[in-house]
């Protein structure tokens, strides 16, 4: 299949000027690579590195086989950021969400392995578990994981993977710390960044906004006591001064008078303000930019936030005897950064700090009997408060709960919602302390080995949910007159407080045999029980409701009544075999169960619960005469009532993954080797969080559409909503991964990746997955939040013919400028991860909110392809797939009252995205202990503007209006198309950059 992308509208984000320099240099770096190719001509033998296809199994044709990133691709392939986290999506069956945060080039944290939920995998660091709090990959607060000078390897475990591996149902990464030597030897680098250097990205007006990046550090290594006693300690720091160009959604000029307006300027109706939203309607910023019709307009406005991060690492290994050894390491993080939110007038400030402590020693019985034991304590923390942009000041005056911590959230479909983040000020602080012991034992053709592994893990957590209130309107008309219909609010009482110290233990047992049935066939057969006591709150502050339709109170008392993870035995079965007497051929076959246990990140969504905490909501009325006073319009309705999230207590059971795999592997001469490989997968018992008490009991249609009877209420009148926490969803994955590596010849070494996959569920995470209906799991059936179809990874080393011992420029001034040139690169594409339009439609009669529009008859429920059919806000013809108008809105219609819109979940493709990374690096030899290597590094080299999906109001098809009855003369409520449905707002990647390097290494 070939790939192609779109033409981009205007190519403002794509088209860039190099500096002229870097322009020559990398035409002619260019001409003297396709020589070599023509040619063949031989490689330096002078490189001061020799990079191979790292990448490649280090357990060549076991079925528990680990892909490797080595110590090469570690330090010598262009990081943006220098997260070494990011080369595990060189892998063929592991991706990241390639959304960054702009210029700093940074993610979330987010790895789905073998499609695996991201909170499913486990990072160790030397074999102890280094989760965050969310049980994410471990990155800091400035959103990457510093430290790729300090490891030698990265094992990445993903599809099939012994018994001594557990806690988790996806993936292993396995880093490696380096350790001293007899020798001393050690380095010195800093990188260096400036927007001067950088492209523009798509939304910038005009110049890149100011960006600088140092990022410094040194790795040394040495004896403390020659053959006994080793040392490795580093440091390293990141100071990143970043701003960046935000586009919000805000009122236009007009609207603020009660003038609406359509894209053209036509008035299209006058309304009368409400005397109480005017200061709040002052509060937002006058759009800057086009109008886009309906009140709203584009604005384009500056963001600045500041990071810093410092890194340390210090090891020592030591020799006790000739059959006992043992390491200790401990690992320093400390961060600091500021993250914007839906428009750049919010920030949140986050901090984390982290600690990692790991002990490890082994024993040699004999030499076919080894022991080694392992003690591991982390302690990572995460607090995050809000700040305001720029000079921006709200009185406190203005807040909707007196004595709150800052303003509450204003939401408005179509516009961005106004306000700090709702949960801050936040704290997460983890303890965790890690007992493991292995022993291995050979005999005759079987290898044995067996251990245990016991965490004890301890949160302090707590947040300020809705403490400030949130207020959400039905339309822009709607507030603009404070709400006469369709108005929801929620708001913490004040003296709630969700303060949880959850403490839990989980424990693991295995063994497993590796059993050489002969030269060319070998069995893995491995068993592994695991279990996790039932998470407790330290203050009794956890709640259950066996029955959430009649329960008249949520009461105080464990999480589950029976502890799911009793029966989980994962059997761990896999089979080799190489058909040849040469051994190139090898194919092997696996199966394993695995479990996720039901941790802290599982539940602590749970804590904004009644009896502790109170949240009041009520939707879907009249505020007109109460707003902004938040608590009075909660609690003067007369019968108010609270949410209750609880966990469905009487049917939970342990989420479990069956994986299975079958590989061919080949090799080839000229150092090639190629596999292909089937996995497949089933999750049963996942967990999924859902709505169960606004909507009533719907009645089936003829055409097997369900029905929601108006005024019926809440199935359980004693509450506002009810969330449960459930173990009822299912995912199923099926994929074909190629790959082929190449070992290092003529000067070049390089590995591909490629998987086209399949993930269908029916939630992709354990806080969300019922858009619509939530008791019906199987209508939110979709492919996965993360699903990508086509996922293409490609690295390479390459040295460049000429220097010292190469055919061209060996000599004289030529050879000391242009010799010994290394280029390392990276290349990833993928096909764009799905979603689907929503519609923010409230009627009255009705608790709940229709989440999706209609499909209209005969039409493609992934229209972007093509042109608009036309509609009343959409020309007729106008081209799609463009950042304007990425898909068609007139294939949709709004949902009649009482009915759930009929357009699955992820049926819309978004936009594909593709990045190139280039390094240039060159060694000066200094003399003969002592060298200097030069590096520029060139992110997103084509400058290809990577978009994101239509998000905010540009992904809401229809809204609520009000338009006059031309019989009667009164306002009536209509639910109309929204005039900038499919607009994209935003780029999921950073424009090109250039990042600058001088590392002295002796």
């Amino acid at each position: 299949m070939a790939f192609q992308h779109s033409h981009w509208g205007r190519g403002r984000g794509r088209v860039s000027k190099f500096p002229a320099a870097l322009i020559i240099l990398l035409a002619m770096l260019v001409l003297e690579t396709s020589m070599l190719l023509a040619q063949g001509t031989s490689p330096s033998s002078s490189a001061p590195q020799k990079p191979e296809a790292e990448g490649k199994s280090s357990q060549t044709g076991t079925s528990s086989s680990a892909r490797a990133i080595g110590a090469n691709q570690l330090v010598g392939l262009p990081l943006n950021g220098r997260s070494y986290s990011q080369l595990a999506t060189l892998q063929a069956r592991v991706s990241g969400v390639l959304a960054g945060a702009g210029a700093r080039g940074i993610g979330g944290g987010g790895l789905n392995i073998v499609d695996a939920r991201s909170t499913s995998n486990n990072f160790l660091l030397d074999g102890t578990n280094i989760m965050n709090t969310d049980n994410q990959v471990p990155r800091s607060a400035a959103g990457v994981q510093l430290g790729s000078d300090t490891v030698l390897q990265v094992q990445v475990f993903s599809a099939s993977y012994g018994a001594d591996y557990g806690r988790g149902s996806g993936g292993v990464l396995n880093s490696i710390t380096r350790s001293g030597s007899n020798e001393f030897h050690g380095t010195f680098f800093e990188y260096f960044r400036n927007s001067k250097l950088d492209a523009r990205d798509f939304f910038d007006p005009s110049e890149p906004p100011p960006f600088k990046r140092n990022q410094f550090g040194f790795v040394l290594t040495g004896p403390a006591r020659k053959d006994r006693t080793f040392l490795m300690g580093s440091f390293e720091a990141m100071r990143d001064r970043q701003a960046s160009t935000d586009t919000s959604y805000f009122p236009d000029r007009e609207s603020r008078a009660g003038i609406i307006m359509d894209p053209d300027g036509k008035v299209i109706k006058t309304i009368l303000v409400h005397p109480e939203v005017k200061p709040y309607l002052a509060l937002y910023p006058i759009a800057n930019s086009v109008r886009l019709g309906g009140g709203i307009g584009e604005n384009f406005g500056p963001q600045f936030f500041p990071t810093d991060e410092f890194f340390s690492t210090v090891r020592v290994d030591h020799q006790l005897s000739e059959r006992d050894g043992l390491f200790v390491r401990y690992t320093f993080d400390a961060a600091a950064s500021q993250t914007p939110l839906s428009s750049y007038l919010f920030l949140t400030l986050n901090n984390s700090r982290q600690q990692y402590v790991t002990l490890v020693g082994s024993h040699i019985f004999s030499l076919s009997v080894l022991d080694s034991f392992r003690l591991g304590y982390t302690r990572p923390v995460g607090t995050s408060q809000s700040l305001l942009g720029g000079d921006f000041q709200i009185p406190a005056h203005l807040y909707f709960v007196p004595g709150a911590p800052q303003l509450g959230q204003i939401s408005v479909p179509g516009l961005s919602v106004f306000g700090p983040n709702q949960t801050t000020p936040t704290s997460n602080v983890m303890n965790s302390f890690q007992f493991a012991n292995d022993m291995v034992v050979t005999k005759g053709d079987h290898t044995l080995k067996m251990g245990l592994d016991v965490h004890r893990y301890r949160w302090d957590i707590f947040n300020s949910q809705n403490k400030g209130a949130n207020w959400s309107f039905n339309s822009l008309e709607s507030f603009l007159q404070g709400g006469p219909d369709g108005t929801s609010l929620t708001v913490a009482l004040p003296g709630s407080d969700n303060r949880k110290a959850f403490r839990q233990t989980v424990a693991g047992f295995y063994f497993q045999d590796e059993y050489q049935a002969g030269a060319r066939l070998q069995f893995n057969l491995g068993l592994r029980y695991e279990f996790a006591t039932i998470i407790k709150d330290r203050y009794g502050r956890t709640q259950f409701m066996p029955d959430p339709v009649r329960d008249p109170v949520v009461q105080a008392g464990p999480l589950f009544k029976n502890n799911p993870s009793l029966r989980g035995f994962s059997p761990r079965l896999g089979i080799t075999w190489s058909p040849g007497s040469g051994g190139n051929t090898v194919l092997n076959a696996g199966f394993g169960i695995y479990y996720d246990q039901f941790l802290d990140y599982m539940v602590h969504h749970l804590q904004s619960s009644v009896p502790f905490y109170k949240i009041a909501v009520r939707t879907n009325f009249d505020s007109t005469s109460t707003f902004p006073r938040a608590l009075a319009a909660a609690l003067g309705a007369g019968s108010y009532r609270f949410t209750a999230r609880v966990t469905d207590y009487l049917h939970m059971q342990n989420p479990m993954v069956l994986r299975y795999h079958f590989a061919l592997q080949q090799q080839f001469p000229g150092g090639w080797r190629a596999q292909a490989t089937y996995v497949g997968a089933r999750g049963n018992h996942l967990p999924r969080t859902f709505e169960a008490n606004q909507f009533p009991e719907p009645v089936s249609q003829p055409d097997g559409a369900l029905f929601f009877p108006p005024n019926a209420g809440p199935i359980n009148p004693a509450f506002s909503d009810i969330y449960i926490l459930a173990s009822d969803a299912q995912s199923f994955y099926n994929s074909l991964q190629l790959s082929a590596s190449k070992s290092l010849s003529r000067g070049l070494s390089l590995q591909t990746n490629y998987t086209l996959s399949k993930s269908v569920d029916d939630a992709s995470s354990h806080s969300t997955g019922a858009g619509q209906y939530g008791r019906m799991r199987a209508l939110n059936r979709a492919p996965s939040d993360f699903d990508a179809r086509h996922r293409l990874a490609f690295n390479y080393f390459y040295t460049l013919p000429q220097g010292s011992g190469q055919r061209w420029w060996n000599s004289g001034l030529l050879e000391q400028v242009f010799g010994s040139w290394r280029l390392g690169g990276i290349l990833s594409f993928r096909t764009g991860i799905q979603f689907h339009p929503t519609a923010n439609v409230r009627t009255p009669g009705y608790l709940f909110a229709t989440d999706r529009p209609n499909l209209l008859p005969g039409r493609n429920n992934n229209p972007v392809k093509g042109v608009s059919e036309g509609c009343e806000t959409v020309q007729a013809g106008q081209k799609l797939g463009t950042r304007e108008l990425y898909f068609d809105p007139c294939v949709f219609s709004a949902p009649p009252p009482g009915t759930l819109g009929n357009v699955g979940c992820n049926t819309i493709t978004g936009p594909s995205q593709f990045t190139m990374d280039l390094s240039l690096q060159k060694d000066f030899s200094l003399d003969s202990k002592r060298r200097l290597q030069f590096r520029g590094e060139l992110f997103n080299l084509t400058n290809h503007p990577n978009f994101n999906r239509p998000a905010g109001g540009g992904g809401v098809a229809f809204l609520p209006a009000t338009v006059l009855d031309p019989i009667t003369g009164a306002n009536r409520r209509v639910i109309s198309r929204n005039s900038f449905a499919g607009r994209i707002a935003e780029t999921a990647t950073n424009p090109r950059q250039i990042q600058f390097a001088l590392r002295l290494t002796f």
